[in-house]
């Protein structure tokens, strides 16, 4: 049976008191809770998630996260965005829609930085040397991405590469581009956070410097 608009608004507040956590390791088991909350009431509400268009993912949005990362998430609920806009005739249901697909929005943004802060805890917990440069190329394939921000023009290439081309020496000169374009990006951005209401962008960029400090020390 589809859900209320009453039901759905009640659900969303729920989620919204999750949304006032800091994403920190400390409020990791709370955050992951409205994690769950959230791609319960998605799943409720739109069924299983997008791949692709016209195309579900096998499993549920709890299921995809969990598979495959919030990246994916983030694109399965963009591709929910304009089912929605192309599909729901009420004016109405789809604002309730909308507004629920972009909380749904913020609470993977507040994941991805949850995970990223505790990334960097792990690494500065580690001392130089228990970590092998191999270990650390698959740590920051899955915490930051398959490869570095190439430069405008170029075309991507992975972690594993530069350092199979350019060895260790290659490794740190690009995570330290790749710090000083985030800690370019912070100091330039326009984002902030108002009283009672944290930007998760925000802290999501805040923690990716954070991280790739700890990364070089490792280097």
């Amino acid at each position: 049976m589809p859900l209320s608009q009453a039901e759905m608004i009640k659900r969303a507040e729920k989620i919204m008191e999750y949304h006032k956590l800091p994403p920190l390791g400390a409020e990791r088991l709370h955050i992951n809770r409205g994690r769950q909350l959230t791609y319960e009431l998605l799943k409720d509400i739109f069924g299983d998630p997008y791949l692709e268009v016209g195309k579900r993912f096998n499993g549920d949005w709890e299921m995809l996260f969990t598979q495959h990362g919030p990246e994916q998430v983030m694109q399965a609920i963009q591709l929910q965005q304009a089912v929605v806009q192309q599909t729901t005739a009420d004016e109405q249901q789809r604002k309730v829609e909308l507004g629920i697909l972009k909380l749904a929005i913020q609470t993977t943004l507040q994941v991805k930085a949850l995970l990223l802060d505790t990334a960097a805890e792990n690494l500065n917990l580690k001392k130089p040397g228990d970590i092998s440069t191999q270990g650390l190329i698959k740590r920051l394939e899955r915490e930051l991405g398959p490869g570095p921000t190439p430069p405008p023009g170029e075309r991507p290439f992975t972690w594993q590469a530069v350092f199979e081309q350019q060895g260790t020496a290659g490794l740190k000169a690009w995570l330290d581009y790749e710090l000083k374009l985030a800690e370019y990006q912070l100091s330039s951005s326009t984002l902030e956070e108002k009283p009672n209401k944290i930007n998760f962008e925000l802290r999501l960029l805040q923690h990716r410097v954070n991280y790739l400090k700890a990364a070089l020390k490792h280097l």
